[in-house]
């Protein structure tokens, strides 16, 4: 299965685009409720946020087959199971020589489990999910301030035209003050797309999509595109934004579907970018 686990991990969204429904721009009701792990309370990352946040269950809390019988769960009769994906290193062939200290690093090779959510699980003791109830304005506005300034090594960011852009070689953002957005939600989201961008230059990721030269409508350019898109999603996801307000318009979905249909790999590997964007911008590990 693994050699067209990308192709089946981006079927499952091309299923969502093709009934309307983006599955990066989605409402998180809170940071607490991003779809985790409930064995080690563990967040899923990159390209699972989405595969888990396209289900249709209330519970953000999962656990594999045999955690759930761990915890002295038994999954219910008849229930399915959602795939999640992993980077695993291939496995040394037995009396296989060390590696020279120069020697190529082995590529990793994308693997998957299966887990249950918690709704489809009986006999667990845990406790319901709890409501955080909802912000005030100016509380989503301090959070979403807070992540947006946690950034290392920023860009300069002008707020200033009608247009919102990243400029590499001038290391610049520039994006409309909020007055001239329909939300806060919509401010923050176009600048955490920006801020995306930005993390690719080289005194930050170093990311080719904004290193090399890329042509408007190429591949490198769509694919440094998605992972704005989704660094933007993971980030409104922390602060419990609401992107999903962002207008998608036919066209917008028709292009992603176009371009997903013709690279399969892309989502995963633009997934994976954009977790690394997302935590460099909240100064995870940098």
């Amino acid at each position: 299965m693994s050699g067209n686990l990308y192709e089946i991990v981006t079927l499952k969204i091309i299923e969502a685009l093709s009934e309307g429904v983006v599955p990066w721009r989605k409402p998180w009701n809170s940071s607490a409720h991003l779809p985790c792990n409930l064995k080690f309370n563990r967040p899923y990352r990159g390209v699972n946020m989405l595969l888990l946040g396209l289900s249709r269950f209330g519970d953000h809390r999962w656990l594999t087959f045999k955690q759930a019988q761990e915890l002295g769960g038994k999954v219910k009769a008849g229930e399915k199971s959602t795939m999640v994906v992993f980077w695993k290193l291939p496995e040394p062939k037995p009396n296989q020589p060390e590696p020279e200290s120069d020697a190529p690093r082995p590529v990793p090779i994308l693997r998957y489990f299966n887990v249950f959510n918690v709704e489809q699980i009986e006999g667990l003791s845990v406790a319901p999910v709890a409501t955080t109830g909802s912000l005030t304005e100016k509380d989503r506005i301090d959070r979403a301030d807070v992540l947006a300034t946690s950034m290392p090594n920023p860009p300069f960011v002008e707020e200033q035209g009608s247009e919102a852009w990243y400029h590499p070689e001038k290391d610049m953002i520039r994006i409309p003050q909020i007055t001239q957005f329909d939300s806060i939600d919509s401010y923050y989201g176009t600048l955490f797309h920006e801020l995306a961008h930005a993390t690719g230059h080289p005194s930050r990721l170093n990311r080719k999509g904004v290193t090399d030269k890329i042509h408007f409508g190429s591949e490198g350019y769509s694919k440094e595109e998605l992972v704005a898109e989704l660094g933007s999603a993971f980030c409104c996801a922390t602060v419990s934004l609401d992107n999903s307000l962002i207008q998608d318009s036919a066209s917008y979905i028709q292009g992603w579907l176009s371009v997903l249909k013709g690279d399969p790999k892309m989502l995963v590997y633009a997934a994976a970018q954009a977790q690394k964007a997302a935590d460099y911008i909240k100064g995870v590990g940098y």
